[in-house]
């Protein structure tokens, strides 16, 4: 299959397709060829989280959909009328409501507001798109292969999410984008009941840093062995110390080297980087670090979503350690207790609540215990700061929510131990 999916799909809607859906729609063709921009590749990333089972659940209802699809309307069916002359719309609707689920009306509002648009002109956007996208992603109706097709849309995840404007972002999905959103978000259980925090997701990278990242790995490595091992004869043999060096804290990072950040599988990450403040300032961070995604989502329209939404996203500290078994946080992480409360301060009406978490190991009672005082740490810090009316509780959780299990190896265990804000209104 091509790899410019995104690109044949989106040349469906010539200027003349997008002057019938202004018409239909009573909308500015504008907002309408913006919002057919928003709506393609949002639909392509919520096929490509879909698991195999679910991508061939849609692929069942789309091969009758595509049956009466007219390559020569991309509109296909969906303005007319039935029998009855109601909107013969159903069965795409059907599809996206089979790939978004229930986040979908919250999304439809979040487009809307962002392009001055009704959610309903939104929705119909998503519905009339959704012929197009199944002609792009299975070469016009002649190929249904679902593993091949899920491997296509995997591969081309990140020119998907890159296409969604920087405006808008992927705040506006929650969860539901795990794989293709670059917050970091923390895993547990869904109920209503509790503050469940969302699977952790993967860091999107576009193909350039990608290519970039592969040519210069070799280097780097052998450059940061080098560094290590050097470090360790002056001060580890130097010093003659005996202690042994743990990861019992919130984070797993690479404590000597602040420049340099592990990603959720402990190799290293990217550097880093200035991320602009609305204000203009800007501060250090990693790149899709916490402050930059936190940023973006308090940027965006959050406080369109239900408060059982805003529960179940959370954004993971990337550079907050602790001293081992305590709740004193390291000089080196200071920075990014710094950072976050420079964000609040920028963002007076935005709440926060914030997390804390620990592996399966040791007993539950200290657990519950150094995670809350990890979590009231941070609290702390961001009282001290004025900050207290935007943080509305800290909690910790121990290992309630913890996905590894309790004799995996550290490296796998350290994923659980963590702290991390949600935002709520």
């Amino acid at each position: 299959m091509e790899n410019n999916i995104l690109q044949n799909i989106q040349s469906y809607f010539t200027e003349e397709v997008i002057n019938k859906l202004a018409v239909h729609l009573g909308e500015d063709k504008e907002k309408v060829a913006k919002g057919v921009n928003i709506a393609v590749p949002s639909l392509l990333l919520g096929l490509q989280n879909q698991s195999k089972e679910g991508l061939t659940s849609i692929f069942q209802s789309a091969k009758h959909l595509f049956a009466s699809f007219d390559l020569h309307d991309a509109l296909g069916k969906y303005f007319s009328k039935d029998d009855r002359g109601e909107s013969a719309h159903f069965e795409s609707d059907n599809i996206t409501n089979e790939i978004f689920g229930n986040k979908f009306t919250g999304i439809t509002q979040s487009i809307g507001k962002y392009l001055d648009m009704s959610p309903e002109s939104v929705r119909s956007l998503f519905g009339a798109s959704v012929p197009a996208v199944i002609s792009g992603i299975t070469q016009k109706g002649g190929h249904w292969d679902v593993a091949e097709v899920g491997q296509l849309l995997q591969t081309n995840r990140s020119s998907f999410a890159s296409a969604i404007p920087p405006g808008l972002g992927l705040g506006m999905f929650g969860s539901l984008f795990a794989k293709a959103d670059v917050a970091k978000e923390i895993g547990g259980p869904n109920n209503s009941d509790v503050d469940s925090p969302s699977p952790t997701p993967s860091m999107v990278h576009t193909q350039r840093d990608t290519d970039q990242e592969k040519k210069g790995a070799g280097v780097w490595w052998l450059l940061i062995l080098v560094l290590i091992a050097a470090l360790w004869f002056l001060f580890g043999r130097g010093c003659g110390s005996d202690k042994q060096v743990t990861s019992e804290t919130a984070n797993t990072s690479l404590d000597s080297n602040q420049n340099i950040k592990p990603d959720s599988s402990g190799s290293v990450g990217s550097l880093l980087i200035d991320v602009k403040l609305p204000d203009g300032d800007s501060l250090k961070a990693f790149s899709s670090g916490i402050e930059e995604q936190l940023i973006q989502f308090l940027q965006s329209d959050y406080k369109t979503w239900t408060d059982e939404q805003l529960k179940e996203k959370w954004f993971d500290f990337d550079n907050l350690n602790f001293e081992t078994g305590t709740a004193t946080v390291t000089a080196d992480s200071q920075v990014q207790l710094v950072n976050i409360a420079r964000i609040l301060q920028l963002f007076p009406d935005a709440k926060i609540k914030i997390g804390g978490y620990t592996d399966r190991t040791g007993d539950e009672a200290i657990n519950k215990k150094v995670s809350q005082e990890r979590a009231d740490a941070v609290k702390n810090y961001l009282d001290k700061e004025g900050l207290s009316a935007q943080v509305v509780g800290a909690e910790g959780y121990g290992s309630e929510f913890a996905k590894v299990a309790w004799d995996a190896p550290d490296k796998e265990r350290a994923k659980d131990r963590r702290v991390a804000i949600s935002v709520r209104k």
